[in-house]
């Protein structure tokens, strides 16, 4: 096999967590009177991480403001902590991709932006406790992807070679993480940015399902 790990993006790769990250952002604008946006915009606002998301959701006006942008921070991770089950669901054919990839010996982890106290009870709910080895979130001991130390951290837990190793997302941000950290990196093509983003950024691999996925990990 030409890996012997694969880690995932979380969210537009093994879940999709669109509609929740989005209606949590709205009530949060709504709440102060702000502009909200459709879902589908928020398809370009997510992907760096909960205080990206804030700035990206926040009128330009506020921008500098540092202590609202604190206390709105906190307000959606309390809104989002509230409905980040609302909607959020595995993508079709996730679970049974994973336990394939499982069954092959192959060894999995997620690395996310999302916060990693929002992370792992998500992780925990859908996947339950086995399937993923490591998953890491976004603390602030590692600035987040596409910054190299939090992924390098991620293979020094799993014992795990680069050249050995999968990255798997959907969008520009992941395939920047892999490369970074000296990964090949798989994009799919059913997350939030789609295949022309990810051929742009310079995808190894571009899937448009999770057999494919399998495939290409176990070297078929």
């Amino acid at each position: 096999m030409p890996f012997t790990h694969v880690i995932f993006d979380l969210d537009g790769t093994v879940l999709n967590t669109l509609e929740d990250l989005a209606r949590s952002a709205n009530r949060v604008c709504t709440a102060h009177g702000w502009p909200t946006f459709p879902i589908d915009a928020y398809r370009y606002k997510v992907g760096n991480g909960m205080q990206k998301l804030v700035e990206r959701f926040m009128p330009a006006e506020f921008a500098g403001d540092g202590a609202l942008f604190e206390r709105v921070l906190s307000e959606f991770r309390t809104c989002y902590d509230l409905h980040k089950e609302d909607h959020t669901a595995p993508y079709p054919g996730t679970i049974e991709m994973l336990d394939a990839l499982r069954s092959a010996g192959l060894t999995l982890a997620v690395l996310t932006n999302k916060d990693h106290a929002a992370a792992l009870p998500l992780i925990e709910r859908y996947f339950g406790a086995g399937r993923f080895a490591v998953v890491q979130g976004h603390t602030a001991q590692f600035d987040p992807k596409p910054a190299a130390p939090i992924t390098l951290h991620v293979l020094e837990q799993l014992d795990a070679a680069p050249e050995r190793t999968l990255y798997v997302g959907d969008s520009n941000v992941d395939v920047e993480t892999g490369h970074n950290a000296g990964l090949a990196v798989a994009g799919v093509t059913w997350g939030f940015r789609g295949r022309t983003e990810l051929e742009a950024a310079g995808a190894d691999f571009i899937v448009d399902t999770q057999q494919q996925l399998v495939d290409i990990a176990l070297g078929r």
